[in-house]
C-alpha cells in the first residue's frame, strides 16, 4: 500500500538562514523577508555596473582604486573605522557634556561628529564598489547595510546642524539613535565579511607542495588554452604561450570562481564570474573586483611531464 502525498518543494540551503546563535538566526530571517530590498538593489547594481564599464576603461580604473587593487587589500574595512571611531568618541563626549555642560567638551564632540561625516562618504563609495559584484543573500544583506549606513549619516548630519542652532540635547538624541543603528549595520557588515566571505582572500587556505609535482604530459597542453590541474592540495591553471608555460592558482581570490573556465586575452586571464583579471606571468591583479594576487608556481618540464612547485603564500 502506498500513500500519495504532496509536499512543498524545500527551499535551497542558500536561502535557508542559520539556526544558531539566536541573534544571527533572527537577523538572517529579518533580511530574508525583506524582498522589497531587491527592488532597490537590482536597479542600483545595474546602474553602477554600467557606470564602471569594462576592465581597461577609464571609469573601471576608478573601480580598481575604490576596491583597493593598489592597496593589496580591500579598502572599505580600513575607511569604515574612521566614522565609527569618530562617532563613538562623539557619543562619549556627549554623555560627559550632559553631566557638566562644559563648552570645551561640546566643541570636541562636534569636531568628532563632523570628522565622521567627512569620512562617511569615502567609506560609502568603497562599500558600494565592493557590493556591486555580489548577488543572492549577500546582495540583499549589503543593500540593508548600505541603507542603514545612509540613515545613520543623515541622522548625524541633522544632529550636527541642530547643534549649530543651540538645540544640543535634541541633537544628542539624534546622534545616539544613529549610533545604535550603526552597531546593527556593523553587525551586518561583519556578516558579509566573516560569514559570507565578501572581501576575503579565497585562496588563503589552500595548500601546496614545496617540491615539484608532475601534473600532466607536456604534449597534452595546447597553446593558448587554459588547463586546470591539481598540485598536491591546490588547483592550478596552466597556459602555454609560445615557448613559455605559466601557472597560477585556479581558484579566483575574489569569490572562488574557476579561472580555467574564464578567458585569456593579452597575457591576462579573466574570471568567468565577476571579470577579475590576473596576469598569467606573475599572478598579479590586472583589474578588480579581486584585490589579492593569485599564488604562482615554478614550472619545469622533465621526461615529457610538466611539473609545478608552489612559490609563495596567498
Amino acid at each position: 500500500m502506498t500513500t500519495d502525498t504532496t509536499s512543498q518543494q524545500p527551499a535551497s540551503w542558500l536561502e535557508t538562514p542559520p539556526r544558531s546563535p539566536l541573534l544571527r538566526s533572527i537577523s538572517a530571517k529579518l533580511v530574508g523577508n525583506m524582498s522589497w530590498l531587491d527592488k532597490v538593489s537590482l536597479p542600483l547594481q545595474s546602474w553602477l555596473s554600467s557606470l564602471y564599464g569594462q576592465p581597461g576603461g577609464p571609469t573601471y580604473k576608478i573601480k580598481d582604486v575604490l576596491n583597493g587593487v593598489w592597496f593589496g587589500h580591500t579598502l572599505h574595512p580600513v575607511l569604515v573605522t574612521i566614522p565609527l571611531g569618530s562617532w563613538t568618541a562623539t557619543m562619549l563626549l556627549d554623555f560627559v557634556w550632559l553631566n557638566d555642560e562644559d563648552e570645551g567638551i561640546a566643541r570636541s564632540a562636534d569636531a568628532t561628529l563632523w570628522l565622521g561625516l567627512a569620512a562617511a562618504g569615502a567609506s560609502a563609495a568603497t562599500g558600494l564598489t565592493n557590493w556591486v559584484d555580489t548577488d543572492g543573500p549577500e546582495q540583499r544583506t549589503g543593500t540593508l547595510h548600505g541603507l542603514l549606513n545612509g540613515g545613520v549619516t543623515l541622522l548625524n548630519l541633522t544632529s550636527a546642524i541642530t547643534r549649530l542652532t543651540g538645540q544640543r540635547r535634541f541633537a544628542i538624541t539624534l546622534s545616539t539613535v544613529a549610533y545604535a543603528l550603526s552597531l546593527y549595520s556593523a553587525y551586518l557588515g561583519g556578516e558579509l565579511s566573516y560569514s559570507s566571505g565578501i572581501g576575503v582572500n579565497h585562496v588563503a587556505w589552500e595548500t601546496g607542495s614545496d617540491e615539484y609535482v608532475a601534473v600532466m604530459d607536456e604534449k597534452d597542453l595546447q597553446p593558448g588554452k587554459l588547463m586546470r590541474v591539481d598540485v598536491d592540495g591546490i588547483s592550478a591553471v596552466l597556459l602555454k604561450d609560445g615557448a613559455n608555460i605559466y601557472a597560477i592558482a585556479a581558484t579566483c581570490s575574489h569569490l572562488a570562481g574557476p579561472l580555467d573556465e574564464g578567458r585569456y586575452e593579452n597575457g591576462i586571464v579573466y574570471c568567468p564570474w565577476h571579470n577579475s583579471g590576473f596576469r598569467m606571468c606573475d599572478g598579479s591583479v590586472a583589474n578588480s573586483p579581486a584585490v589579492y594576487a593569485q599564488p604562482t608556481f615554478a614550472v619545469r618540464t622533465r621526461d615529457g611531464k610538466i611539473e609545478l612547485r608552489r612559490l609563495e603564500h596567498a
